[in-house]
């Protein structure tokens, strides 16, 4: 069969649109520009859309299957339906809010039924592996160039009308900076790394590098330790305990090196990062005030926590809208973000029920992971497990698995969507298998 050149450049510029647009669905779903200039509006007709796609197409598809559910889809809408509860009753019982103020104020969870049909579209086959792949690390990139262009052009004081979610709040001796979501920089950090530790070539760790700068940029010191936990934890995995400790000494020498240039040339940016680290642990070990306003901050809201965790520890106190009454602040009556607090946080909102509801899909994807053979690696494969795992450690500072749970599932969908099936008419393997063969014997282990 012979196919002319008119029929591959279609073929090509149809792969090129079906990848934007899985790159759009995914961006918004993630929300990464909600809080910029003229997004809010957009946003939220984003949240109408999958309401409206689930409400329709998700039945659809199950009737042609017979109205069978997997484990995975029913977790899913119970994660749905009791976090919404979670979020709605015990605001009203604690502080009389609406319960429709409640339920609004998550209204991103239809965000998370969104992936069921992203699911359902890798199982048939709409969707590919490989567009997704691509899809991510084209935003990768292109927030890597965004951001940077907004840091050099613009100033964060600026857009201090525009909220928290864009710049961060303004405190005394603290100049305002913005707070670009660092997801999919992170995500790439972690493909181009993992490929790194695995292919040993220069040209992945540059990568890595500049997108974990550029992710850092504007991030609290917790991602930073985070992200380098998962990349010593993958880089154990993949060169052992010796050469990782090899790794890690020669990391820590280019990184000294490094910074006592970079504090020649900037000597005031990094004496106050290295003082917020500081001041972050001196908080979190000792429990006294420090010079750092910050992480202040998250001790006094620590404090204004605890009393209503004491009170309310199994169903939590609900999730207070900003639109009800000025919100949690005027609440408690005083500065008060539960995702400044991460597990505390949590607890004050959904209580223990709901932090442990929310926790499985962990067990979710390490029952996923442990179902892959040994033998099967690939950037793609490592980068999303390695964001999981990230993100594991990154909640218990911000809460990420939870008030980002689109997020978080997102990659477990990707992580489930591997060991579906393993048949020979599987998409997922069968794109795997195509691209490198050597993979054949292990994939049909």
């Amino acid at each position: 069969m012979t196919i002319d050149n008119g029929s591959v450049s279609q073929i090509g510029m149809r792969r090129l649109l079906k990848r934007g647009a899985i790159a759009f669905a995914i961006v918004m779903s993630f929300r990464t520009f909600q809080f910029f200039p003229g997004m809010p509006y957009v946003q939220e007709v984003w949240y109408a859309v999958c309401f409206l796609t689930v409400l329709f197409a998700y039945p659809f598809w199950k009737v042609r299957t017979g109205f069978r559910f997997a484990p995975f889809e029913l977790y899913l809408w119970l994660l749905m339906i009791a976090g919404l509860i979670l979020a709605a009753w015990p605001a009203e019982h604690v502080f009389g809010q609406p319960f429709i103020y409640g339920i609004l104020s998550r209204r991103e969870t239809v965000l998370v039924a969104g992936w069921l049909i992203l699911a359902k579209m890798l199982q048939r086959g709409i969707v590919e592996l490989a567009d997704i792949e691509a899809a991510l690390l084209f935003l990768a990139w292109s927030t890597f160039v965004l951001y940077s262009v907004a840091r050099l052009l613009f100033n964060p004081s600026d857009f201090t009308a525009y909220g928290e979610g864009l710049v961060t709040h303004p405190m005394i001796g603290v100049e305002p900076s913005f707070k670009f979501q660092p997801y999919f920089l992170i995500f790439g950090t972690f493909y181009y790394a993992i490929r790194g530790f695995r292919a040993r070539r220069r040209r992945y760790y540059l990568a890595a590098a500049v997108l974990l700068l550029a992710a850092l940029g504007g991030s609290g010191r917790g991602l930073a330790l985070c992200a380098v936990v998962t990349l010593l934890v993958f880089l154990y995995r993949v060169r052992g305990f010796r050469r990782t400790a090899i790794a890690a000494i020669l990391f820590a020498g280019v990184a000294a090196i490094l910074g006592a240039g970079f504090y020649v040339i900037f000597p005031q940016p990094l004496s106050t990062r290295i003082a917020g680290f500081s001041d972050a642990f001196s908080v979190a070990l000792t429990g006294s005030q420090t010079q750092d306003p910050s992480a202040n901050a998250r001790l006094f809201e620590t404090v204004a926590a605890l009393p209503y965790i004491k009170a309310h520890p199994f169903l939590g106190n609900g999730v207070v809208s900003h639109q009800w009454q000025g919100g949690t602040e005027t609440a408690i009556g005083e500065y008060f973000f539960a995702a400044d607090i991460g597990i505390f946080g949590i607890v004050f909102s959904i209580g223990i029920v709901g932090l442990l509801l929310y926790a499985i899909q962990y067990r979710i994807a390490w029952l996923a992971a442990k179902q892959l053979p040994h033998s099967l690696h690939h950037p793609f494969l490592d980068a999303i497990k390695a964001f999981i795992l990230f993100s594991a450690f990154y909640s218990l500072e911000t809460g990420q698995y939870v008030w980002d749970a689109n997020t978080t599932i997102f990659f477990v969908v990707l992580l489930n969507s591997f060991v579906a099936r393993r048949d020979i008419d599987n998409p997922y393997y069968n794109w795997i298998s195509e691209r490198w063969p050597t993979l054949r014997p292990a994939l049909s282990a």
